[in-house]
């Protein structure tokens, strides 16, 4: 019987997972692989939103096991999840490049890389299933107090031009503006809208009345 408890899958960016480190816990058969995340939390169980910007596929042969390898942008980095055998299948049929997809899948490393092995492999058709959880990453990211890298890769007067622009218009809102809103209206790329969110929200500038809509405190 294992010694570990089975966790849940945790929302995390594709930097924040790049940028960590993975290595095995435990000894012998009780081991198991881990994330140390960039914000150093332990995840072992990792939870991806993105668009599929590369996929492969080779098919099984004689001295060889089929594999896949899809490759995910979620806009602040990009991340590989690679299957054998039966989860190659899995991922070759479930996807396509352009598709929006959700994966589940645990950390694994390899000459360096960082990569997911995959346990749940889905589309996602639904717009506002992919802003509501763009948006809990945002609020999770907030109420940790965690930083996501991609804000130490800004430029400061970009970054501080950018944040100033989106404030103004939650500001001048009366009744809020949803994340759908500030994508239409800014043309800026999502990973930096979240980015200038989760500062707002951390510091108090704004708050969430209902769920994917932000207001001026």
């Amino acid at each position: 019987m294992s010694q570990f408890v089975p966790t849940p899958p945790i929302l995390l960016y594709i930097v924040d997972i790049i940028n960590g480190k993975v290595a095995k816990e435990g000894e012998d058969k009780f081991s198991r692989w881990m994330l140390t995340s960039a914000n150093g939390e332990k995840v072992y169980k990792v939870r991806i939103t993105g668009t599929v910007v590369n996929k492969y596929f080779s098919p099984a042969s004689e001295d060889k096991k089929a594999f896949a390898s899809i490759s995910i942008d979620d806009g602040t980095e990009v991340i590989r999840v690679k299957g054998w055998e039966d989860d190659a299948t899995i991922l070759n049929d479930a996807l396509e490049e352009s598709d929006e997809a959700e994966i589940i899948g645990r950390p694994r490393v390899s000459e360096d890389e960082i990569y997911l092995f995959p346990e749940t492999v889905l589309k996602n058709e639904d717009y506002n299933k992919e802003l509501y959880l763009r948006t809990k990453k945002i609020k999770r990211y907030a109420k940790k107090d965690f930083v996501i890298s991609l804000e130490q890769t800004m430029e400061t007067e970009d970054f501080q031009k950018e944040k100033k622009f989106i404030f103004d218009i939650i500001l001048n809102s009366e009744n809020g503006v949803d994340l759908e809103e500030l994508i239409d209206q800014t043309k800026l790329a999502k990973s930096t809208i979240e980015a200038i969110i989760h500062d707002l929200l951390n510091n108090g500038d704004i708050y969430e009345p209902s769920a994917l809509k932000y207001k001026n405190i």
